[in-house]
């Protein structure tokens, strides 16, 4: 399994156009699930970005198709990152 951090924001035009949000919201991180990745931790933060999700995915494909369904959608905006625990980085760098 790979690893991965996906940063969301709400799409602005969202907050508009949809009375419940937090449904819209919990449907559209709902795609996890249903393509079988395994979200280690799911938080909201105070900032850039509205939530941030550290997730292991098969390989980076199946990363990349989840966070485009849940672009489609329109309710979030994601920004999806690869990452690599330190001490494999450091054992890459050696």
């Amino acid at each position: 399994m790979a690893s991965f951090i996906m940063a969301m924001t709400i799409n602005p035009n969202a907050k508009k156009e949809h009375p419940d949000l937090s449904h819209q919201i919990n449907d559209s991180l709902e795609l996890f699930t249903r393509n079988k990745v395994k979200v280690v931790n799911l938080y909201a933060t105070l900032g850039r970005y509205d939530y941030l999700a550290i997730f292991d995915a098969p390989d980076q494909s199946v990363a990349f198709k989840v966070a485009a369904d849940i672009n489609l959608r329109g309710i979030l905006e994601t920004e999806t990152w690869p990452v690599v625990p330190y001490e494999d980085f450091s054992q890459i760098i050696k």
